[in-house]
């Protein structure tokens, strides 16, 4: 894909990202969340024990410090495997999408849903999801990096943890999903953003446009 189309699909993410957050501050999507969460939020006593251990594996494995060792050592392979600019890609980019999601959170102040006792106590603002933001930028950025990772069955296997964790997220009661569609689409942006600078210094090099990057 182009550099330009890449920056595009970023630039117009993250505009939908800020949009949404000034949305659901406003009230709309209130019917969609309630909705949602309904369906999705698990209790103690209710949903079977395996399920609610499950999902809180998963989201712990998206969170608190276990994120930054796993984009650690997701980083140092790309440096051995390609080189620093990915490793460079994946590390920094990481990095500058969580931060951009803690200020969203703080500039947003969104309450965290009380509809069940939340089985991840958080104390932090609710939009966007961090954990969603950290799964879509990690897996996104390593399928795009990583040609290996471009075969259909490691694409299906990051849409599943993407997916997984933000949904774990809303079952645990700790965000609504506006929250999670918010973190899902700040962290695909991101990644798009990279790429995008990466397709673009690697067609200054090579006067061609990378097959790593194309569709």
């Amino acid at each position: 894909m182009l550099p330009k189309r890449l920056f595009f699909l970023a630039v117009i993410l993250f505009v939908m990202v800020v949009a949404l957050g000034f949305a659901v501050n406003a009230g709309y999507f209130r019917s969609f969340d309630l909705a949602i969460s309904h369906a999705l939020n698990m209790q103690r006593g209710v949903t079977p024990e395996w399920l609610i251990l499950f999902m809180q594996g998963v989201s712990w494995i998206g969170g608190g410090v276990q994120r930054y060792v796993i984009v650690t050592i997701l980083t140092l392979a790309l440096w051995r495997w390609w080189g620093w600019g990915a490793a460079l890609a994946m590390g920094l980019t990481t990095l500058v999408s969580a931060f951009t999601s803690d200020v969203m959170k703080a500039f947003f102040g969104r309450v965290r849903p009380d509809l069940v006792p939340q089985l991840d106590i958080i104390h932090s603002p609710a939009f966007p999801s961090g954990h969603s933001n950290n799964a879509a930028v990690v897996y996104i950025l390593f399928i795009m990096l990583v040609p290996q990772a471009r075969h259909p069955l490691w694409q299906v296997a990051a849409a599943i943890m993407i997916v997984l964790t933000g949904v774990s997220r809303i079952m645990l009661g700790v965000h609504w999903p506006t929250d999670v569609l918010g973190g899902w689409m700040l962290g695909a942006s991101f990644a798009m953003a990279a790429a995008a600078v990466i397709a673009y210094r690697q067609h200054q090099r090579t006067a061609h446009f990378p097959s790593i990057l194309s569709p």
